[in-house]
């Protein structure tokens, strides 16, 4: 399970999320630069696209990525969509049909702005195929951003959907509308001193601060988890520097991480926060952490080589960095 946000702050724009399974992958931080040859199943390879940078599998010669964004501040992340996601069995003639696996670096690669990608989606088709042998399609729904805000991509039995996303949050099953709709549910969440309603010509005691936000779902589930994060970060204030964005977001994300032995999954394994990771969609900036290293680790993306014609792969620790002062 995972969790993803938009945090819009003053003149920043901040993507990321929470990646959330029961065992670690080797994924590493990637920078796919502009001419890498990105191959397609059912399109035309590409050899010459916007510089994309996020979290991917690369030790197949193909960065599957988790997240990422292009160099035009477009932000896609994709989430585990169990029970609802269903792909087309077949290509659809006259359709843009790419794989879910290359969904994030197909819209990373053709869009300059969350309105083109909105324009790609009117035509696109999803389709199931394996992306190999040991690698099977599996149920996901997307989030796909830039600065001016973002929306939710599901494709389900019913069809594809695009939903736009004021919420600037994303979780897991039901569908987006479902989880949107349950955010009403909460309308009375305040980050304000509490007023007394119920009986306002009755002195009653305030005997804590944030009773405003009592009711917030604490549980791991993912409809608690999308609540928690939207009244986090609706609620959030920070300075407006890339600084404090950052430091906020991972925050913001902090509220929403699986704690190793706290969600254990049928097969006996405990989920964890594998990695939070995001991005500055103006800089290009990336920004990450891992469940073992706290530490912020992060790479100036516009620093690298963007012109190569080869996958930049840039290791993640999983040994936590202590800073000792004595």
């Amino acid at each position: 399970m995972c969790t993803s946000v938009l945090f819009r702050n003053g003149n920043h724009s901040f993507f990321g999320r929470n990646l959330d399974l029961q065992y670690q992958l080797a994924n590493d931080v990637t920078v796919c630069p502009r001419n890498y040859v990105l191959p397609y199943h059912h399109l035309p390879d590409m050899p010459h696209h916007p510089a994309i940078v996020g979290m991917a599998i690369t030790g197949y010669g193909y960065p599957l990525f988790f997240e990422g964004i292009n160099e035009y501040g477009v932000g896609v992340a994709s989430l585990n969509f169990p029970g609802y996601g269903q792909y087309a069995k077949q290509p659809v003639e006259g359709k843009t049909n790419v794989t879910s696996f290359e969904l994030i670096p197909y819209l990373l690669s053709t869009c300059r702005s969350l309105e083109d990608a909105k324009r790609e989606l009117e035509n696109l088709n999803i389709v199931a195929d394996a992306f190999n042998d040991r690698i099977q399609s599996v149920p996901l729904h997307w989030i796909c951003c830039d600065q001016t805000g973002s929306i939710v991509v599901e494709m389900t039995a019913a069809g594809l959907h695009v939903y736009d996303n004021d919420l600037n949050v994303l979780a897991n099953a039901p569908e987006y509308p479902t989880q949107a709709v349950n955010v009403a549910n909460y309308l009375n969440l305040t980050p304000e001193y509490p007023h007394n309603r119920i009986m306002p010509d009755v002195t009653v005691p305030v005997y804590s601060s944030g009773m405003g936000s009592d009711g917030l779902p604490g549980g791991l589930d993912s409809m608690s988890r999308f609540v928690r994060a939207a009244f986090m970060l609706n609620s959030s204030k920070a300075a407006d520097t890339e600084e404090a964005t950052v430091n906020q977001f991972f925050r913001i994300m902090q509220t929403v991480e699986q704690i190793k032995g706290a969600n254990r999954e049928k097969d006996g394994f405990d989920e964890i926060t594998n990695y939070t990771a995001g991005a500055d969609l103006e800089t290009m900036d990336f920004y990450w952490t891992t469940y073992d290293n706290q530490q912020i680790n992060a790479l100036h993306t516009r620093a690298q080589d963007l012109d190569s014609n080869t996958l930049l792969v840039y290791p993640v620790s999983h040994d936590q960095n202590i800073h000792w002062i004595g």
